[in-house]
């Protein structure tokens, strides 16, 4: 079946027609089109209910199932008694490992590529002594039920909150040092922190999956209905030991995740 609109003036509509493919799904590509193609901007309203089904010729339900698919793609807001607006699509900013190490850190890498883009860096923490689940000690290469440090974070940009970090460090490696506080000492930072107590790290792996954001990260970082999240496990080593890890989440519409990984030259392979 083909599905082909035409607007109360008698013009077609600029949907691309497509065999087989519901009305709604139809209207949607239209609408999402004008929104990508400039046509409509963040912040402009869309026509109502009742002015999209005469516009499309199609039920109240279609319009709404439509509405629905933009929403949940997270390029429209709806906005109670007031209508349905373009949302604003907030730069992607690129996230490069490479860049964060490029250089050995004498801080918080998160603060120097902040700063470097121009903007502020703040962030909010909170550190407690708990046990390590069988997930985490596996992690660090300890014992399940070990003592860990878990430090909760949400990090900041001119305000705008744009990381969670929940990160954990088995106590047998910093109690009793002058870092044991990973936020509460002079020096902060993984690697720095590290070199102090004569851990040196040597390599950072990360794993990076894509899901849907959990309640409270979506109202900590203020995410738009249908946006998913990318979840980040990262561990910090000293040679083969783990000596810290982390699970980072980061709103999808915000980062590009970039990698810098090296290749030896011909005569080191």
């Amino acid at each position: 079946m083909v599905y082909l609109f035409y607007r109360v003036d008698g013009e077609t509509s600029a949907m691309a027609t497509f065999q087989g493919r519901p009305a709604y799904l139809q209207i949607a590509d239209d609408i999402r089109q004008q929104i990508t193609g400039d046509t409509l901007r963040a912040g402009d309203k869309l026509p109502s209910e009742s002015e999209l089904m005469t516009d499309y010729g199609v039920s109240r339900i279609v319009i709404r199932n439509a509405v629905e698919v933009l929403q949940n793609e997270g390029l429209v807001i709806k906005q109670q008694g007031r209508g349905t607006f373009v949302r604003e699509q907030r730069p992607m900013r690129r996230r490069v490992l490479g860049d964060l190490y490029g250089k050995r850190p004498t801080g918080s890498p998160m603060k120097r590529a902040t700063e470097a883009e121009g903007r502020r860096s703040e962030w909010e923490y909170q550190s407690r002594r708990t046990t390590a689940t069988k997930a985490i000690s596996e992690r660090l290469g300890i014992e399940p039920g070990d003592p860990v440090t878990r430090t909760n974070y949400r990090f900041f940009a001119d305000d705008e909150p744009i990381m969670l970090s929940t990160s954990y460090e088995a106590l047998a490696t910093t109690e009793g040092t002058p870092v044991e506080q990973p936020e509460g000492g002079a020096i902060t930072g993984v690697v720095p922190r590290m070199d102090a107590i004569g851990l040196h790290i040597t390599h950072v792996t990360e794993d990076v999956n894509a899901r849907a954001p959990r309640p409270y990260e979506s109202e900590s970082l203020q995410i738009a209905p249908g946006v998913p999240v990318m979840a980040i496990t990262r561990t910090y080593f000293a040679g083969e030991r783990p000596v810290e890890t982390a699970d980072i989440i980061v709103a999808a519409d915000r980062y590009t995740l970039t990698y810098n990984v090296p290749v030896p030259a011909a005569d080191e392979a």
